[in-house]
């Protein structure tokens, strides 16, 4: 369960108590990493304020220090978990920043920013328009998006509250440049829990919301990497941290149709055409593309630029004969056997290549999770190695591989 914060916690953390104990917090998380030790010494030099107010406080610097690392705020910002959980990184949301640049007039320009939440993207929005009115249906999100903004001296944005249903129709959208919305996920259920949705149009605002914006209005929205896309809009996979973090939905953007963009150097890639298949006798090297390529649907394009086929049209691995270039959408795996899938036979190439406890397993289409297989195989070696166990056709293989030496070593 998340802390539920209130208006009144929002206006103590602003003031010039908070600030004191917020120093004492981080001179106590510079010597102790016991939570409850940091709480008691606080309250102990606090003790004419409520417990319950004492605990905000920990709960609230506990996010700023996740939200410093996480995103692109200053460093007093507030945060709730939700909140904090939903925010754009810095580098996603220098990318969000960047591409809406490309949107807005050379003499500057104007941004609707819908559902703006706590401001991870506010902030970097300002200095890209020269004025941001920013949408936000949750009051105590609203209240930190004020504050978040006043932090950063960001004087050319504007906080509305209120639905984005409800606040447009007094809008005048024709003022507006270029839109960009993150719209909150709402609870689905699921098995006895509850998980984040979807399906968008589950969002808030819900999907058919965007589609009613004019067609002149260059609009790009976020949503999660496991989202349906939906037909007459343009797609970006990104690329984060190594996994694909978010999907971009874009009109009217000078973005292509479909491609994959990574958030911190700002490459991308961009499917060609289909190409046809390359036969693969003798494989000697595996790949493995990037999430983000994968999110594309285009793993066959992509394995085949690379002089590479994937291993079956359902599987995200590729092989070839050839050693495939280096690339930061795929990673690179030298192929020692390939086999039938046999339970004797991998513990037999596993003691046959010596791996060792240090072995990687790795699973595309096959039943069973790679702890559970680990725990059924006895690795007796000091080889550091790989074992790529996945479906091919109607059958599985195992692939024993291992790492390529890095340059020059």
């Amino acid at each position: 369960m998340h802390f539920q914060f209130d208006r009144d916690h929002i206006a103590f953390f602003s003031s010039g108590r908070a600030t004191e104990i917020r120093a004492e917090y981080r001179r106590q998380t510079e010597k102790y990493a016991d939570s409850l030790r940091i709480q008691t010494a606080i309250r102990s030099l606090w003790s004419d304020l409520p417990p319950s107010l004492i605990a905000a406080c920990m709960e609230q610097f506990s996010l700023q220090h996740r939200g410093n690392v996480k995103c692109a705020l200053p460093p007093d910002s507030l945060y709730t978990g939700p909140a904090l959980e939903m925010a754009s990184s810095a580098a996603t949301a220098r990318l969000h920043a960047s591409l809406l640049a490309t949107a807005l007039p050379p003499e500057g320009g104007r941004i609707l920013e819908i559902a703006a939440g706590i401001g991870a993207d506010s902030i970097l929005l300002t200095r890209v328009a020269d004025a941001l009115v920013c949408i936000e249906a949750d009051p105590l999100h609203a209240r930190m998006l004020r504050h978040n903004l006043d932090a950063a001296q960001a004087r050319n944005a504007m906080v509305l509250r209120g639905s984005a249903e409800t606040l447009l129709q007094s809008l005048k959208l024709h003022c507006f440049d270029a839109v960009f919305a993150d719209p909150a996920r709402r609870e689905a259920p699921g098995r006895g829990r509850t998980r984040r949705s979807v399906e968008i149009e589950n969002y808030s605002p819900p999907f058919s919301f965007f589609q009613s914006l004019p067609l002149s209005l260059p609009i790009l929205i976020k949503i999660a990497p496991a989202a349906e896309v939906p037909g007459g809009w343009g797609v970006a996979t990104v690329a984060a941290d190594g996994e694909c973090k978010e999907q971009l939905l874009h009109r009217g953007m000078a973005l292509p149709p479909l491609c994959a963009i990574d958030a911190d150097s700002g490459e991308r890639w961009t499917p060609g055409e289909s190409r046809e298949a390359i036969v693969v006798r003798n494989p000697a090297w595996l790949i493995e593309p990037h999430a983000a390529i994968i999110r594309t649907g285009a793993v066959a394009q992509y394995c085949r630029e690379h002089h590479c086929e994937p291993i079956d049209p359902m599987i995200a691995y590729g092989w070839s004969e050839s050693e495939p270039q280096v690339s930061p959408w795929h990673r690179r795996f030298r192929i020692l056997r390939v086999e039938k899938y046999h339970r004797k036979n991998l513990q037999r190439g596993v003691d046959e290549f010596g791996f060792g406890a240090r072995t990687e397993i790795k699973k595309r289409g096959f039943p069973e999770t790679p702890d559970e297989v680990r725990k059924k195989l006895r690795f007796r070696g000091e080889r550091k190695g790989l074992i790529f166990l996945t479906r091919q056709g109607d059958g599985h293989l195992m692939i024993f591989a291992e790492r390529p030496s890095p340059p020059g070593g």
